[in-house]
């Protein structure tokens, strides 16, 4: 691929970015959550959504990334001009102490045995450091689970290991070695569902999701690109107003939650078998100070 149409597609992308209404949402709680990161060294682990590894890199500091598909890295070589980590078998390529922010997009029911991910996560975050991770909220009976299984949508299409998790499933995943993490559910049912039908209409048009890159791309790709971003004007309105039923329970969520010394705990549980994670969880997980 010439340079010039990496380009392109690059800004095809940032455009197609800002016409989703559900992308730009969670993009603006991760870079929120993070906050100011200019003076650390900071890892992402990614799903292969190039326009959000650029606005990553944008809030400054040093960055890696490291993906668990071959498609996720093909995706980001379109992005990033640097070397992008393999993670196989569950191990990341990186030294001990590492890094002062994690950044978990997306990218973690890819993962086999996510509690040893996090255990290796653990292992190249210095003492002191912070971890982000977003995340499809699990919800058995749900009109956007029951669509996205209709139309053959959804992140097990693309080889997840699971749907997503529930909020006492990730603080399973997190208590040995991460506080209780803050757990903001968001992204409610109506405008999932609506954006999955949006998904069923964009996969005539590109056979991807319109966030990944394909290995080969031809010019003809930026075509289909802006049919999608003509598509996507057209809906962004009703999705601005269906992003408002806050009240709704949400699809997505994002959980943050400080390093401490890698320990295992054993949870008690309730005389109905539910731990105390599990009775206390509505919306939030404990508290997190703010970076």
């Amino acid at each position: 691929m010439t340079d010039s149409l990496d380009t392109e597609i690059r800004n095809w992308q940032g455009k197609l970015l800002g016409r989703s209404v559900r992308r730009t949402r969670k993009c603006k709680r991760i870079l929120d959550a993070l906050g100011q990161v200019s003076s650390f060294q900071c890892l992402e682990i990614s799903e292969g959504d190039g326009s959000i590894s650029m606005k990553l890199r944008a809030l400054g500091g040093s960055w890696k990334t490291a993906v668990p598909t071959r498609e996720a890295s093909d995706s980001l070589k379109h992005s990033l001009s640097e070397n992008i980590g393999f993670i196989h078998e569950g191990k990341l390529p990186y030294e001990d102490n590492t890094f002062d922010r994690l950044v978990i997009v997306d990218a973690l029911k890819y993962i086999e045995d996510d509690y040893g991910f996090i255990h290796e996560c653990h292992r190249v975050l210095r003492s002191d450091a912070w971890v982000v991770i977003s995340e499809t909220k699990r919800a058995p009976l749900s009109l956007t689970g029951l669509l996205q299984k209709l139309f053959g949508l959804g992140p097990a299409t693309r080889g997840a290991r699971r749907k997503g998790y529930r909020a006492a499933e990730l603080f399973d995943r997190l208590k040995d070695g991460f506080d209780v993490p803050e757990t903001i559910a968001y992204s409610n049912g109506l405008l999932e569902s609506a954006s999955t039908l949006g998904e069923v209409i964009q996969k005539s048009i590109l056979p991807v999701p319109c966030w990944m890159i394909r290995e080969a791309v031809t010019p003809d790709e930026i075509k289909r690109y802006q049919s999608l971003y003509n598509l996507g004007g057209l809906f962004y309105p009703l999705a601005q107003l269906l992003a408002l039923f806050e009240f709704i329970p949400g699809h997505k969520f994002l959980v943050r939650s400080r390093r401490r010394h890698w320990r295992p705990r054993l949870q008690p549980k309730l005389i109905d078998g539910r731990s105390i994670a599990e009775a206390a969880i509505n919306t939030k997980i404990g508290t997190a100070a703010p970076f």
